[in-house]
C-alpha cells in the first residue's frame, strides 16, 4: 500500500473449522486479508472464515476464562466451553452455511492457483516439529485510471465514522481504525499479560 497498490493475501491452515453440518474439522480458518490505499490511513481489513480463531481459543485457556457457547466442539462433535476440548475439536464458521461456503471457496481457489496442500493434510503452521507445507496467494494490484483515488476513498471511509452510533459513547469504526490506536495505547500505558505468559517469558530472560 505505501506503493500505492490494492493488496490482497489469501491463505489456509491446518483442519479448524467444521463444514455446516457436521462435527469434524476438515477446512482451514483460511484468513484473508485486504488492503486499499486510502489517503493517510489505508483501508486494511482481514478476516478468518472461522467464527473465532484458534488463537482466542488458546488465549482463553492461558487466562482460564470462560469461553462462549457455540464457538466450538470437541473431538465427539459435542457443543463445549471446554477451552482443553476445544483445542482439539473443531471451531464453526461464521454464519453458519455462509461461512462454510466462503472458507471452502477460498481454499478451492488457493489451492487452484498455488496448488497448496488441503487443509486436512497441512501440517507446520501449529506445531514446531513439521516444516509447513501450504501455499499463499499474494496479489498486488494497480488501482484502475477511472478507480477513485486515496482522497475519494477517504472521503467516502469518513462518512461511517460520522454517522450516529448505536452507543454514543462509541463511534463507528471502520477496520483498522482499533488495530492503528492500540501502539500509541500500548505506549502510554502498557501491555496486559496474562500471569502464566509473563512468567514464561521471564523464564526465557538469563538472571
Amino acid at each position: 500500500m505505501a506503493m500505492g497498490r490494492i493488496g490482497l493475501s489469501l491463505t489456509i491452515s491446518e483442519s479448524l473449522v467444521q463444514p455446516f453440518g457436521g462435527k469434524q474439522a476438515m477446512l482451514g480458518t483460511n484468513p484473508t486479508a485486504i488492503g486499499i490505499p486510502s489517503g493517510q490511513a489505508p483501508f486494511i481489513y482481514d478476516l478468518a472464515t472461522s467464527l473465532v480463531s484458534m488463537g482466542k481459543i488458546h488465549h482463553h485457556a492461558l487466562t482460564q476464562t470462560p469461553m462462549a457457547e457455540g464457538w466450538p466442539v470437541d473431538t465427539n462433535g459435542r457443543a463445549t466451553t471446554d477451552t482443553e476440548a476445544a483445542k482439539t475439536g473443531a471451531i464453526a464458521p461464521f454464519e453458519e452455511a455462509k461461512g462454510y461456503g466462503l472458507g471452502l471457496a477460498l481454499e478451492l481457489l488457493v489451492s487452484a492457483l498455488a496448488g497448496t496442500a488441503f487443509a486436512p493434510d497441512v501440517r507446520g503452521t501449529l506445531d514446531a516439529k513439521n516444516p509447513a507445507n501450504k501455499e499463499d496467494v499474494t496479489m498486488l494490484i494497480d488501482q484502475a485510471t477511472k478507480g477513485g483515488t486515496g482522497a475519494q476513498l477517504a472521503e467516502y471511509l469518513y462518512r461511517p465514522r460520522i454517522s450516529r452510533p448505536a452507543d454514543p459513547d462509541r463511534p463507528v469504526a471502520v477496520p483498522a481504525d482499533r488495530m492503528r490506536a492500540r501502539p500509541a495505547a500500548a505506549l502510554t500505558q502498557g501491555i496486559d499479560l496474562p500471569d502464566t505468559l509473563f512468567e514464561a517469558l521471564r523464564g526465557l530472560v538469563p538472571h
